[in-house]
């Protein structure tokens, strides 16, 4: 048994009577992995982590600043705005408002993309502004909760060009929860389902264009429910690594799946031990002060990222408990080394990767299959630390104003 093997067994055993306590199912989907297939499960040891400002050099070996331009028609809100990658473009979104494409080099705006409305080629849903974009055909996807359908907006000729087919089932209720699609292969697509109920049965719905379902895979965790108003709406968290699909579900779980057609099987596992939150009472942030919400991890070759939030007040409001003043730090887990660094200081009051010279730290919102990330920085940090801006960097932000378009940052992962 090779040492790897040894290493994951005995963590398991270490944590396993706080698995028992936060989630019966993953500690049997665990075992039952660890005895077929051990070698192939990842363990990233958050307890283990070391805290501190990381230069971004260490994990990126190409890191570009691209300030985009401030354009009438393509106004983004630096609080909100998120952003896709391709090949050619920058694509900015406001939350529930419109999408823009930007020259990937330059900055430029060029358009936005369709627009909002019943005419030809315009989307009548919310864009999604996570998971949302299929890189492989160049569509942004619109849908809501209760339609029938996804709208697909090809960003290249900017006309809705298809539809998707949400998942049919014989009972209607099953699917009202599923986010946006995410491209397996060919036909076949996989989506997320919210745990509307607290104790829905499907987790994943694999289905083609046609909204024919594949497969099912169920979900067995439940929360309570007790006085919450409002649904969860989250988006699950996927990414493409050796061409296969992965995924995780949104800051509540701890388990990153190995996810095709047929089948799904543990791949990693994050031991967060008193910094994990609680499922079963995620209606409830009081119980998830202080945890580490993980809702961003993408993978290569040498390393795990990741993101989490945390926040250490609540507020009460619409019948839940939510965070307040909720902050976001990132990490990465080095797979040589198997040692965790998380990117803030030990007190968790400032976060992100820093590059020497800019006086901002940032941390990834997105990724693309060419292993780059895509992230921003506000213009109003860099004008008030202006002082602090080197030679290098001085020029491209020279003419920057506070309430300007994110600067982008794009990195290329080693």
């Amino acid at each position: 048994m090779g040492v790897d093997v040894i290493r994951v067994i005995s963590n398991i055993l270490m944590k396993l009577k706080f698995l028992i306590r936060t989630s019966l199912l993953q500690v049997i989907l665990i075992m039952t992995f660890v005895s077929l297939n051990a070698q192939n499960l990842t363990i990233i040891d958050i307890t283990q982590a070391k805290l501190g400002e990381i230069p971004a050099e260490t994990i990126f070996e190409k890191i570009e600043f691209v300030p985009l331009e401030t354009h009438k028609d393509g106004l983004l809100n630096m609080k909100e705005a998120t952003f896709y990658l391709s090949e050619k473009y920058i694509i900015g979104m406001n939350f529930l408002g419109g999408a823009y494409l930007f020259d990937r080099v330059t900055g430029k705006f060029i358009r936005e993309i369709s627009s909002f409305g019943p005419g030809p080629d315009e989307y009548t849903n919310p864009l999604y502004n996570y998971y949302g974009f299929d890189e492989e055909n160049n569509n942004l996807f619109a849908g809501g909760t209760y339609t029938k359908y996804w709208e697909c907006i090809n960003i290249e000729t900017n006309k809705m060009e298809s539809r998707i087919n949400k998942p049919l089932s014989e009972n209607n209720n099953d699917f009202w929860g599923a986010y946006s699609p995410w491209f397996l292969k060919d036909n076949t697509y996989i989506s997320f389902v919210n745990n509307r109920t607290g104790k829905d049965k499907i987790k994943l719905v694999v289905f083609d264009k046609e909204g024919n379902i594949m497969n099912r895979y169920p979900n067995s965790l439940e929360y309570n429910r007790d006085g919450m108003s409002l649904y969860p709406y989250f988006y699950g968290i996927f990414y493409y690594y050796n061409n296969h699909t992965y995924f995780k579900e949104f800051n509540y779980n701890d388990t990153v799946f190995y996810v095709d057609e047929s089948k799904i099987t543990p791949h990693i596992i994050f031991q967060l031990g008193n910094k994990q939150p609680l499922y079963q009472h995620q209606n409830d942030a009081n119980y998830n002060k202080e945890k580490y919400l993980i809702n961003f991890v993408y993978e290569t070759g040498l390393f795990v990222l990741f993101n989490f939030t945390y926040f250490t007040e609540t507020i009460h409001a619409s019948g839940n408990t939510f965070g307040k003043n909720s902050t976001v730090h990132t990490g990465y887990f080095d797979k040589k080394s198997r040692q965790v660094y998380i990117s803030s200081t030990p007190d968790l009051k400032k976060s992100g990767y820093t590059v020497n010279g800019v006086p901002a730290g940032f941390y990834p919102m997105s990724m693309n299959r060419n292993k780059e990330i895509i992230a921003k920085i506000d213009p109003a940090e860099l004008i008030q630390n202006k002082e602090k801006i080197a030679p290098p960097f001085k020029d491209l932000f020279q003419n920057l104003l506070e309430d300007d378009n994110p600067i982008v940052v794009i990195a290329k992962l080693k």
